[in-house]
């Protein structure tokens, strides 16, 4: 029978055993971004795309204009700006 991956993970990490480049890389990756999300009625995200449609914004991704909307949420509560615009 075959061990599945966290349990070959488990072991290694017990055994003091380093982790292969894939799994560190996929490790970075998770590391340099969180996850922010949260249910809205279906109304809310017709109104962001309508957003994303204007003129002003075409090219602008979904996480771009959220970015966005982070930063002015945070302008009105006197804390600093996180986003910096990544795509």
């Amino acid at each position: 029978m075959r061990k599945s991956t966290l349990a070959a993970g488990l072991k290694a990490a017990a055994e003091g055993k380093a982790q292969s480049s894939a799994e560190k890389v996929s490790k970075e990756k998770t590391e340099k971004t969180v996850l922010i999300g949260a249910h809205f009625v279906p109304e809310v995200r017709r109104v962001l795309f309508l957003v994303q449609a204007e003129p002003e914004n075409e090219g602008k991704t979904l996480k771009q204009l959220l970015g966005e909307a982070i930063n002015d949420l945070c302008t009105k509560y006197r804390k600093p700006q996180p986003y910096n615009g990544e795509p």
